[in-house]
């Protein structure tokens, strides 16, 4: 309960929704939750400097890996939406733009993974032929594996647009 009474402290930092047109509530929402976002990866990065400083007294590096690699996301997060005018989302921006950029976004994507699994597909091929020659039972699993991995993406990418 004592949680609960906090709860309309945490609702009085938030800033009030702005009325008006759709659009400008829309980029209210944005530039709320890209400070929020921001305010949460600043939090990761501090979290991953702490845990660095406390893991240098031991002898471990995978700790010390660790806490580098939270630090650093926590730093890429906070990078990646301090400004979004990179994105260079027009003002008038419509649905039937918006819905074309969607679009170009996932053929690009589908394109993409599709060459990485027949990357995949082909790196396995190979491995199962220098596999029969060598005649190691080991490496033909491996290849199989790579081979069936490289086929799984591709297949899934050819259907992307059946999940979004």
């Amino acid at each position: 309960m004592e949680l609960l009474s906090h709860f309309s402290t945490l609702l009085a930092i938030l800033p009030t929704p702005s009325g008006g047109t759709p659009n400008a509530a829309a980029a209210s929402l944005i530039s709320t939750l890209s400070l929020w976002i921001a305010r949460v990866g600043g939090l990761v990065a501090f979290v991953g400097a702490i845990k660095l400083a406390l893991s240098i007294k031991d002898e471990g590096s995978k700790e010390q890996m660790l806490a580098v690699l939270v630090m650093v996301s926590g730093f890429m997060i906070k990078a990646a939406v301090q400004n979004l005018g990179v994105f260079n989302i027009p003002a008038t921006y419509n649905v039937h733009a918006s819905n074309v950029e969607f679009q170009s976004i996932l053929s690009f994507i589908g394109k993409w993974t599709r060459r990485v699994g027949a990357v995949g597909m082909l790196f396995g091929a190979v491995n199962i032929g220098l596999s029969i020659s060598s005649n190691d039972a080991a490496q033909k699993v491996n290849g199989l594996k790579s081979l069936s991995s490289g086929g799984i993406v591709v297949a899934v990418s050819s259907i992307l647009r059946t999940f979004v």
